[in-house]
Formats: C-alpha cells, sequence, structure tokens
C-alpha cells in the first residue's frame, strides 16, 4: 500500500499541486512530502497543523511561499 499524508484529503495545498495547470512544476513536492512515509513530517504544512494553527493557502510543503499571480 502506497503511503498517503493523512492531511491529505483536506489540505488545500495538496488540492492545488494535484489539480493546476502548473501540475508539472509543482507535483514532485506530492511524492517528496505527501507521500513519504518519513519526510512528510518535515512539511511545513503539516508541521503548522500539529501545532494547532492552519496554515497560511500559499505555503509549500518546503516552507516557501508560492507567489501569488
Amino acid at each position: 500500500m502506497t503511503f498517503k499524508c493523512k492531511n491529505m484529503d483536506h489540505c488545500s495545498m495538496y488540492n492545488y499541486l494535484t489539480s493546476s495547470v502548473t501540475i508539472l512544476e509543482l507535483y514532485p513536492f506530492v511524492e517528496e512530502y505527501c507521500r513519504h512515509p518519513e519526510k512528510y513530517k518535515e512539511c511545513a504544512r503539516y508541521k503548522i497543523l500539529i501545532e494547532g494553527d492552519a496554515p497560511p493557502e500559499n505555503v509549500l510543503p518546503n516552507g516557501k511561499m508560492l507567489k501569488k499571480r
């Protein structure tokens, strides 16, 4: 069974990364963080969520902010 972060279904960034026209540019984040059985814990969004806060809509898994277009 393939690993899947428990927050993927409700993560607005995951939804953006997998349904956007920028998929080729940003999809590697999904494999590197969202579907990795260990590295998902390093996701900036995940860290914010486990602290009890909501991550900003434009924060990427690596902690950088996605520029609004």
